[in-house]
């Protein structure tokens, strides 16, 4: 990772504000037919840096840089220190550079494993709203979530109805395409997140149209900021077809990074870098993200989700007790307490993987990024039921409409459940 780094535009492109649906359909349509037309690839191509598609195999290129539009950014790859330092000056008024720094999933701990559908999953509490919707037939039919995962067995029995648009991003971007391809998973993290947001008899909103980018490894569950851009520069590309203009967009995101793994530079610029990707994401796009805010327990939140556009979730079990590993404490960028919100984490049963026979499994997990996708179908019916929700209004309804959770330690619950309520608050 040392030859390579990121350039993040500065500013998102748009100012921040409270749009209508017919303005954010305008601001995307304008944006996403801006993005391939940017100048700066003349400038790099002049220094000797050769572009490369990461939609096309190619071979890989010792000196190297990759625009991605929609984001506006770019990853530029070359171990020639003279040549690295002149990228940098070509884009320094512009961009933020960072380092291709690694980020990670908080590992769930495992619990009773299922060789076929058990009885109990699928049924969330009376409390969640999720029965009340569907009486009024909302299953987030006509929104989009994008997950950023391991991946997606797409033939497991809770999900092989759907169509799922499912991309795998290569370690090396420059030097693999990025594949359209059947959903798969190697490890069964990112098809138990994909089952409680959308399976079919399982999932809080079966009905939303289903993005996966496989960016985390499964022997480590790492990734890196490389697969991250590139993975958000997919969805966003989405923006360039009609039919997706005026579209409620969902992140779904259970990784992030601490101080812990890294120094307090790479800290600093880490933070820099991947909060002007979120940014670009809210502020641009109207697009809401939804955050795990970790599985360290009282005192610790990972980034992103202390961030100010994000929604950081925390574990809450089926009796609403706050669980000890889910993360909690003061953004240091805003000063608020974090999490946002609570979601049910704890020995939630969701769809796991398949067997050589074919046979669906499920698993039950407990960790905030199971919590995560449970927010994240909460919003999805809430966008289903108003399609002018969107972006930081959908943020404010799901705050405005959380359950308190009074028995919850001061800080521990933020704003408490996450729920779908019938009436929108006065």
């Amino acid at each position: 990772m040392s030859d390579k780094f990121i350039a993040l535009r500065r500013e998102p492109r748009t100012e921040r504000a409270q749009r209508e649906r017919a303005e954010t359909e305008e601001t995307r349509a304008a944006l996403a037919a801006r993005a391939p037309r940017e100048e700066m690839p003349e400038r790099l191509t002049d220094l000797g840096l050769v572009p490369v598609d990461v939609c096309e195999e190619a071979p890989e290129v010792r000196h190297n840089f990759q625009k991605l539009p929609y984001l506006d950014a770019y990853v530029v790859e070359t171990p020639d220190e003279r040549l690295e330092r002149q990228a940098k000056e070509v884009l320094d008024n512009d961009y933020v550079i960072v380092p291709n720094f690694e980020l990670s999933m908080p590992t769930p701990s495992a619990g009773r494993s299922y060789a076929r559908k058990p009885q109990v999953a699928g049924a969330w509490p009376d409390v969640s709203g999720i029965k009340q919707a569907r009486a009024m037939g909302l299953t987030g039919e006509g929104v989009t979530v994008c997950m950023l995962d391991t991946g997606v067995d797409a033939d497991h029995l809770e999900l092989r109805r759907k169509v799922i648009d499912f991309r795998y991003i290569p370690l090396n971007t420059a030097a693999g395409r990025v594949r359209d391809c059947r959903g798969f998973d190697v490890d069964g993290h990112g098809t138990h997140v994909a089952g409680i947001i959308a399976g079919e008899n399982i999932g809080v909103a079966p009905g939303v149209e289903l993005m996966v980018a496989a960016v985390l490894e499964s022997e480590t569950l790492k990734t890196s900021l490389e697969r991250v851009v590139v993975a958000l520069d997919w969805l966003l590309s989405q923006f360039r077809f009609e039919e997706n203009l005026g579209k409620a967009v969902i992140v779904n995101m259970s990784l992030g990074f601490s101080k812990t793994t890294l120094s307090r530079k790479e800290y600093a610029d880490a933070v820099t870098g991947l909060r002007s990707v979120i940014d670009t994401l809210v502020t641009d796009f109207d697009v809401l993200p939804i955050t795990a805010v970790g599985n360290e327990g009282k005192g610790k939140v990972r980034a992103p989700a202390y961030f100010p556009y994000t929604i950081s979730v925390g574990a809450v079990d089926y009796a609403l007790g706050v669980a000890g590993f889910s993360g909690s404490g003061t953004s240091p960028i805003t000063g608020e307490a974090e999490p946002n919100l609570m979601g049910y984490g704890v020995d939630v049963t969701s769809s796991y993987e398949r067997d050589r026979y074919n046979r669906s499994h499920y698993r039950a997990l407990s960790g905030t990024s199971m919590a995560t996708p449970y927010v994240t179908g909460i919003a999805a019916l809430y966008a289903a039921a108003d399609p002018s929700l969107q972006g930081q209004a959908l943020r404010d309804r799901l705050m405005q409409t959380a359950l308190p959770l009074d028995g919850a330690a001061a800080g521990r619950a933020g704003n408490g459940l996450a729920r779908f309520v019938k009436e929108a608050p006065s």
